[in-house]
């Protein structure tokens, strides 16, 4: 059994903030190295643990996040 997960902190985000140009250009720099990590989790079947503070609203799951995040 192993005991390594990835743990993805607060990805989803609609970008309606004061700082969020400066935060797309931050992502989008990190971008590439966040997808070889998820790629290689998923090829070595580690769990993916995806963490959001969801706006407050802690009853959606993942694609009702998405679907808000890409509005």
């Amino acid at each position: 059994m192993s005991r390594t997960a990835l743990v993805v902190v607060d990805m989803l985000n609609t970008y309606e903030h004061a700082d969020a140009e400066v935060l797309t250009r931050n992502v989008e720099r990190t971008l590439p190295a966040m997808r070889r990590l998820l790629d290689r989790a998923a090829e070595e079947d580690v769990l993916t643990i995806y963490v959001n503070d969801n706006f407050g609203s802690w009853t959606s799951n993942r694609e009702e996040l998405v679907q808000q995040v890409t509005k």
